[in-house]
């Protein structure tokens, strides 16, 4: 051996493990066939029996030259699902993975300086592949969506908030007055890289997911890559009924002003992408509202105003025929923002108590109401003791979201900074979902209807909608507003298990002995409003002037129940005798001129205001039925015929009850044409990105009753690039050009559905 001898150089050390690096990638499979983007079905290309192979340590100990590193992935649906990051944020952020809904996939790469050599990778973009695969089925191949690739380096530099790009700012100043050595300090921000898998491949079930990783100039067999591999599992969580109904607002001059139906489907899409459901079941009720009541206007108490708890007083009867009847118990009355007077700041945005309502357009707030309605309380809202005091403080914040949120429905998808979004459930700004919120509406998914009953388990119920005027002179007045016995399958809508029972029921015989006892449920209204307008601690029950009950009362066999009585568990305060039954009637429907029907009924009573209500039928059973109208003015209702459900034999029933009696008038069966769902395509407003990239596309349906199509059966074709995918929701990667957009779903009755638009990628239209 020589005496001496001459050191290799850094970089002959770094081409030497290039070399070696590269052999054993022949053996080790890495990289994988074919092209980048969707496939759709299995790979047939694959050899039986395939695995992703496991990948080095990609740590950067004993490597000699610089290589890529991947710091975390995260798997996101609303709010981040913390797999494989090992910083920043601890494991109570993370959330489960919901089937048939849309999938981000955030890979966070950096550079490994080795042992050796100098580094060649920082500021140098990083490509790389994601493979969603079953056995030895791949089902989706995609690149990032961003074509050029991430900027690599330290992880520090690394941002969650960042969405394919990155910047570089330069520090002039500090303590050690860098400004002064002739020099400032770089700082570089970098964003992960992203990658987008519609719902349609996220299946129920586990899933395998590879992510590889490589410089964009080595290429994808780069021998300083990096690959990562892990189980993904996806809940198939039920899907949600939801009822619309509109809310046709006049303004003082009489101008009319009618939510359209895409709209109002386009409002519940927000609560679809942020909550835990796939998509929602909605149906927009023939039942329509008319008013012009000051929605807008600020309630003194902080709670809703007289026209938000109308409305919802009103819309909790509607929901109780619907959920009997099982077309759903999520109810919603959507009001036109010309109610909101120009030049308002801050204005009651909705109200919820049960059913709810909002303003047209407005996702936030309505998500906010259906948060209520999975069991979820208040945020740090001011002055309500019903706040929910274990919600986490994140980073000091009483309402951060403590996570970073994604919304995909934009293009490019929103991204929602903890430091300065608020929890859904608060009344701050910037609102967003927090994965404690997600967490629990997930645990409760099961309160709401999502599957019919049989229809044949009909039991009599006695429908209440009561007023119990608080206590003058040692007088309580109760005040039936409405009431009707009907024989339905379906069961009440649930109230919180805390809600308070300020009174009770009592079924007597004729001998006064309770045979039953039914205990009513309060559910305070929630009051919504931007800029938090409506914070304000609840009034006790004690002090309100009156409190509102929407009621289903398990009814005895006919002649068993003489009189209900109203007490608070002492002595009754209010009772009703079973009397005489009211005198009803009512006439076929009459067909206009505008294609509406006229359909006019009609009671009598010696004694007592007939409560009365127009129901709807499609069977000649008369098992399903739908409320049309409750109390019509002058006893006249014009119904659109394309929002009820058609059929050979179907009627209307005017339903009067007065004195514990309900007597119904039903029309001879009649033939409407029998109606398909509705189809909305909702695409992006103006040119999309000016170069080829992601783009967010949606369509909303109107189930009408027929239920939900599968996501595998909505079709999405584009006259540029072919066949784009399948879902309610997709993000494909667009060519430039003019895109003529077409989706095509079934329309329920063997038929289909389709709907075309036109998105414009890039600044080329031919």
């Amino acid at each position: 051996m020589p005496a001496s001898r001459t050191l290799a150089s850094p970089e002959l050390l770094d081409a030497l493990a290039e070399a070696v690096a590269a052999r054993l990638a022949e053996f080790q499979g890495r990289g994988l066939p074919g092209p980048l983007g969707p496939i759709g079905e299995p790979d047939a290309e694959l050899p039986p029996g395939w695995r992703p192979l496991p990948r080095p340590d990609d740590s950067g100990i004993g490597q000699v030259g610089a290589r890529v590193g991947i710091d975390g992935i995260e798997y996101t649906q609303s709010t981040q699902y913390n797999s494989t990051v090992t910083r920043r944020y601890g494991d109570d952020n993370a959330v489960p993975l919901v089937a048939w809904k849309t999938l981000v996939v955030r890979a966070y790469p950096s550079v490994r300086r080795g042992r050796f050599g100098a580094d060649t990778l920082t500021d140098r973009p990083v490509s790389g592949e994601l493979v969603l695969s079953v056995g030895d089925r791949v089902l989706y191949r995609t690149g990032p969506t961003r074509s050029g690739g991430a900027r690599i380096g330290a992880p520090a530099s690394l941002s969650r908030t960042l969405w394919d790009r990155e910047f570089t700012v330069f520090d002039t100043g500090g303590p050690a007055g860098l400004a002064g050595l002739g020099g400032a300090r770089a700082i570089r921000v970098n964003s992960p890289l992203n990658f987008v898998v519609p719902a349609y491949y996220c299946r129920p079930g586990r899933i395998h997911a590879t992510l590889h990783v490589w410089p964009v100039d080595d290429g994808p067999m780069s021998a300083r890559d990096a690959t990562r591999t892990e189980y993904l599992w996806f809940n198939d969580v039920p899907v949600p009924k939801v009822c619309l109904v509109r809310v046709n607002w006049s303004d003082a001059n009489g101008t009319l002003y009618r939510p359209s139906d895409a709209a109002m489907l386009g409002t519940l899409a927000l609560a679809g992408r942020m909550l835990p459901f796939p998509y929602f079941e909605a149906t927009i009720l023939g039942t329509e509202v008319s008013s012009s009541a000051a929605f807008a206007m600020l309630a003194q108490n902080g709670g809703c105003n007289t026209a938000w708890s109308g409305l919802v007083t009103e819309l909790n009867v509607t929901r109780i025929f619907t959920a009997l009847f099982q077309l759903g118990d999520i109810v919603y009355g959507l009001v036109p923002t010309a109610a909101i007077p120009p030049g308002t700041g801050k204005y009651n945005s909705g109200c919820g108590r049960g059913a709810g309502g909002g303003f047209l357009g407005d996702g936030l707030t309505l998500a906010h109401e259906f948060g209520h309605l999975y069991g979820r309380p208040h945020v740090a809202v001011a002055g309500d003791p019903g706040n929910d005091t274990a919600y986490p403080n994140y980073g000091g914040s009483a309402t951060s979201i403590g996570e970073c949120g994604i919304d995909t429905g934009t293009s490019p998808p929103t991204l929602y900074d903890p430091q300065g979004s608020d929890e859904l459930m608060s009344y701050g700004n910037n609102q967003w979902i927090s994965p404690y919120t997600y967490q629990k509406i997930f645990d409760a998914r099961a309160l709401h209807q999502t599957a019919p009953v049989d229809p044949s388990r009909l039991r009599p119920l006695l429908v209440l909608d009561f007023r119990v005027h608080r206590a003058l002179a040692g007088a309580t007045r109760v005040e039936l507003k409405a009431l009707a016995h009907v024989q339905a399958a379906g069961h009440a809508p649930l109230r919180p298990a805390d809600a308070p029972s300020p009174l009770s029921i009592d079924l007597l015989d004729g001998n006064r002995r309770v045979l039953a006892t039914h205990h009513c449920r309060y559910v305070p209204a929630h009051g919504g409003g931007r800029c938090g307008c409506c914070a304000g601690g609840e009034v006790p029950l004690e002090r309100e002037p009156w409190l509102d009950f929407s009621e289903v009362v398990e009814w005895l066999p006919e002649g068993g129940v003489a009189a209900i009585a109203f007490h608070r568990g002492g002595e009754p305060f209010h009772v009703v005798e079973v009397g005489e039954a009211p005198l009803v009637w009512i006439e076929a429907p009459l067909a206009q001129d505008d294609g509406r029907l006229l359909v006019r009924l009609g009671a009598s009573h010696p004694r007592e205001r007939v409560s009365l209500l127009l129901l709807y039928s499609a069977d000649d059973a008369g098992r399903t039925w739908q409320l049309v109208a409750l109390d019509p003015p002058n006893g006249e209702v014009l119904v659109d015929p394309q929002t009820l459900p058609g059929g050979d034999a179907c009627r209307f029933r005017a339903l009067g009850s007065a004195e514990l009696q309900s007597v119904g008038a039903d029309t001879e069966p009649f033939v409407l044409p029998r109606q398909p769902r509705r189809l909305h395509l909702d695409l992006p407003d103006g040119p999309c990105p000016l170069a080829a990239g992601p783009v967010a596309l949606a369509a909303h349906i109107d189930c009408r009753g027929l239920g939900a199509p599968a996501p595998q059966e909505i079709e999405w074709r584009s006259s540029l690039d072919g066949p784009l995918g399948f879902g309610y929701t997709i993000t494909p990667l667009l060519g430039e050009g003019r895109h003529e957009i077409s989706v095509g779903a079934p329309d329920g009755l063997g038929g289909r559905l389709e709907q075309r638009g036109t998105v414009t990628v890039g600044a080329r239209t031919a």
